[in-house]
């Protein structure tokens, strides 16, 4: 810091006493020159003008404290922690009491000083209010942050449980992304529409039982950022109406502040005007007193006496002013003002000088201050997780952040100063895209026609890699820009994979739909041509066809289980398994499945092992692998599915002659969603849902690939020896109890399925009373029919559905044998929640011999029951 330089103050003391020794002297000689001497104090008097500049400085003074107001008005505004809001409002306060001290030292009888209260008034109510907003502010601002690291843990746990093959009901996704689009929005009015559609998401939710795929303590969370009273979409509102109304105030604040100074101003026009007229006095004074000018001789003489004696206690007083001006140079501010109090020209200089020292202290907090900010936002432009970029009116690049650098730099673009948002885009890979966000569409980025991209707000950009960059860009006050890109890329794959799992959603809906109807069809034919076939055995040829439409049909209901497997609607039923015999149904299917251009062979060597597995499961296994292997083969190759029992273990082995896998993926290929396809071509689930398969079946997975030389995948099961297998069948076979003259109550609404099963039943011995309805059963029961064993389809078409057929029956004839028959697993039926496990279940089509067994099952377990009751 430069020190200011050191003066004498003797010499000018001296100085001072010479002058005053002159004026003594001078005052003798006035008598004589007086008429001179007036004629001269009327030009010198003409600077009485300048006596009001005291007055001036005041209201000068004034006006900079109202502008310090105005000015700190939006940072009080701005204070983001209850710490800053207090500071800056001790800050206002201070300004405000300052204001109001100086104000009470101007003229009473005067305007300036009623108009100023009355502005201070505002000004203080409105900066009340304003500390007020502001703390309301930062309270929402806490408590809607609390609710985003909620939401944040919520979204993380659905992204996991997607991650986990088990991918949730789409509306709590939803719910989860309108909500986070609800915490970042600065629209009332998207605030509303995404109100109302997390309100409807919600119900839909509930009303899917979406939500009980997670804990009750994940739902609460939900319905309390959804609808509880601290809402996230609420909480934005309110922050929004709060920040709106804290720029008003501000706005107000300023407005205030400004009528003040223009206030001042007009004081400051009228003391100069009054100066004038004050000027035009003296000078009319001063010649009317021209005359008494040789008694002023007189009173020169006394006058200099006593201003010596003044002056010397003045001088002293400068000197101690001087002193603490030396010491505040050196930075020591401690120490105090001297002659503050006195009602002269010093006492001015003094509290001048009190109000720059003050000044010196508010700007060295400003710089603090002023520092304290640059370090936060440097700070926060370090840590965005997205790349920023600041562009000037040029639309050149001024300012960008490291994440800017990391996200370029692998497509060889280096941001630089003055670098053009057209130069950046135009260095993205050939074949990159671009659409509007909200498009669906993509078009080709056109190097020549780069600035039609600019123009918009909110850009999508797509590389040939498949990486997918989020342009957002805003506009600055000065005509300069600010441009956030995020790397979208995985959460594109996550939405593919989401729509993937959709589609296969679907696709397993619309085949459990077709299988009730279908199986009835077979039903109805197997049936008819179990009764066919003692007529026809003694016809060579037409017994060989009757031979081919039974194994035609027969294929049928097996391929209606294989789909109903691969669609997940298929009950999981471990089975005895011959494999070679399943491969061999398999064959025309396997060989659809690879493709015309793949020559699939099949080497069965595993008999007379079994497994002892769920045969769909087995079976849909096996496709997704051959899917796999010809999907690495898109130019044709080789496709070879291998059988064979050793050591304990039933293997089959899936090779092809594809491109293979490297070697750093392999550990990877069973993890879930991990594929090596390209983006929207695969969702990553087949390996990992035939390593889980395999793994709950007590067996192993092998992989061996070589690039260039194809891929073998190997599948180890324990064997099941095919003898036990066999005895399991006799046992089976054989009924429990004879069902001659039994007499059956048959309920089914397919005409054609019905009269089969009648006369499939009626061939076996029973009596059979068949209606179409379950109204028409309940009648007859009513009516005193007395059957030996009830017999019901479950979708029954229009009327009563046969679950509560059977519930109805059970409850007013609970010793009545009663059971159920559907072309759809008990868990996929429209009234699901209604099935009871005690209910005897057969699952369409079915062999009359297996029928029979069915129902002596039934009747045996009927006759067991009173016995087992009186025995307990």
């Amino acid at each position: 810091m430069r020190l200011l330089p050191r003066f004498s103050v003797d010499r000018v003391r001296t100085r001072l006493l010479a002058a005053f020794t002159i004026l003594l002297l001078a005052g003798v000689a006035l008598a004589v020159v007086g008429w001179l001497g007036m004629r001269s104090m009327q030009r010198e008097l003409a600077g009485y003008e300048e006596e009001v500049l005291p007055g001036i400085a005041r209201a000068l003074e004034l006006a900079e404290r109202t502008a310090q107001i105005a000015a700190i008005a939006p940072h009080l505004a701005d204070s983001r922690t209850p710490e800053t809001l207090e500071t800056n409002a001790a800050v206002v306060a201070g300004l405000l009491d300052d204001i109001k001290r100086r104000s009470l030292t101007l003229p009473p009888s005067g305007e300036l000083q009623p108009a100023m209260s009355r502005r201070l008034e505002g000004v203080d109510r409105d900066l009340s209010n304003l500390i007020m907003l502001t703390k309301l502010r930062q309270s929402i601002d806490s408590r809607l942050e609390r609710q985003i690291i909620v939401l944040s843990h919520i979204g993380t746990r659905i992204h996991a449980s997607g991650r986990q093959g088990k991918p949730g009901d789409p509306a709590v996704a939803e719910i989860w992304s309108s909500l986070v689009l609800g915490a970042t929005t600065d629209k009332a009015a998207t605030l509303g529409r995404l109100q109302a559609d997390v309100e409807a998401l919600l119900i839909a939710a509930r009303q899917r039982h979406a939500f009980d795929a997670f804990d009750e303590e994940f739902v609460r969370e939900v319905e309390a950022l959804a609808t509880g009273p601290d809402n996230i979409l609420s909480l934005r509102r309110d922050l929004l109406d709060y920040e709106s109304r804290t720029n008003y105030l501000v706005a107000l604040t300023r407005s205030n502040a400004d009528r003040l100074s223009d206030e001042v101003a007009q004081h400051v026009a009228q003391l100069r005007n009054t100066a004038a007229l004050r000027n035009d006095s003296v000078q009319r004074a001063i010649r009317r007193g021209e005359t008494g000018m040789l008694v002023l001789a007189i009173v020169c003489v006394v006058i200099g006496l006593g201003a010596t004696r003044y002056v010397r206690r003045l001088i002293a007083q400068v000197e101690n002013i001087t002193h603490v001006m030396s010491r505040l140079a050196q930075g020591d501010v401690a120490q105090e003002t001297p002659a503050t109090t006195r009602r002269d020209e010093l006492g001015e200089l003094a509290r001048s000088f009190e109000v720059f020292r003050d000044n010196l202290l508010a700007k060295q907090k400003l710089l603090a201050d002023l520092k304290n900010q640059r370090e936060l936002l440097e700070a926060v432009h370090e840590s965005l997780t997205d790349a920023l970029a600041v562009f000037d009116h040029e639309h050149r690049l001024i300012l960008w952040n490291p994440q800017l650098v990391k996200l370029l730099g692998p497509l060889g673009i280096t941001p630089r100063d003055g670098m053009t948002r057209k130069e950046m885009l135009q260095s993205l890979p050939r074949g990159t895209a671009w659409c509007h966000a909200g498009d669906a569409e993509a078009q080709p980025l056109d190097p020549e026609r780069i600035d039609g991209v600019t123009v918009f707000e909110h850009v999508e950009l797509r590389l040939p890699e498949g990486q997918v960059l989020d342009l957002r860009s805003r506009a600055m006050p000065d005509g300069g820009t600010v441009t956030l890109m995020t790397d979208m890329t995985a959460r594109r794959n996550i939405e593919a994979q989401l729509q993937h799992s959709q589609k296969l959603d679907v696709l397993g809906q619309l085949t459990g739909g077709v299988a009730h109807d279908f199986n009835n069809y077979l039903g109805t034919i197997l049936g008819n041509l179990s009764l066919l076939e003692e007529r026809v055995a003694g016809e060579v040829q037409t017994h060989a066809q009757w031979k081919r439409v039974q194994r035609a049909a027969t294929s049928a209901a097996a391929l209606t289980r294989r789909l109903l497997a691969f669609a997940r609607r298929q009950p999981l039923q471990a089975e005895h398994v011959p494999v070679d015999e399943m491969v061999e149904e398999m064959q025309d299917l396997i060989e659809y499945s690879a493709g015309p251009q793949v020559a699939v062979s099949f080497d069965l060597r595993s008999e007379p092992a079994q497994l002892h597995v769920d045969r769909g499961q087995l079976e849909n296994a096996l496709l997704n692998l051959v899917l796999n292997s010809a999907a690495a083969m898109p130019d044709g190759g080789e496709l070879r599915v291998a059988t064979r029992a050793a050591g304990g273990m039933v293997e089959i082995d899936v090779s092809d002659t594809g491109r293979g896998i490297p070697e750093h993926q392999q550990r990877q290929v069973f993890d879930p969603f991990f594929t090596t396809k390209k983006a929207g071509e695969g969702s990553g689930l087949g390996l990992s849902i035939v390593y889980g398969f395999v793994k709950q079946s007590g067996g192993d997975v092998g992989l061996q690939s070589r690039l260039g030389k194809g891929t073998t995948v190997t599948l180890r099961f324990p064997a099941q020896a095919s003898a036990a297998a066999a005895t399991d069948a006799r046992h089976a076979a054989a009924p429990p109890v004879p069902l001659d003259n039994v007499h059956v109550l048959l309920v089914d609404d397919d005409d054609a399925f019905r009269a089969t099963l009648t006369d499939m039943l009626v061939r076996e011995g029973l009596r059979v009373t068949a209606v179409p309805s379950a109204e028409q059963a309940l009648t007859l029961l009513e009516r005193g029919a007395s059957p030996d064993v009830m017999l019901s389809d479950i979708c029954l078409g229009s009327g009563m559905d046969g679950l509560r057929f059977a519930h109805l029956a059970r409850d007013r004839w609970p010793e009545l044998p009663l059971g159920l028959m559907s072309g759809l697993s008990p868990e996929l039926l429209p009234n699901a929640e209604q099935w009871d496990p005690a209910f005897a279940f057969v699952h369409k089509p079915f062999e009359p011999a297996q029928l029979a067994h069915w129902l002596a099952r039934l009747l045996a377990d009927a006759n067991e029951r009173p016995e087992t009751s009186s025995a307990t």
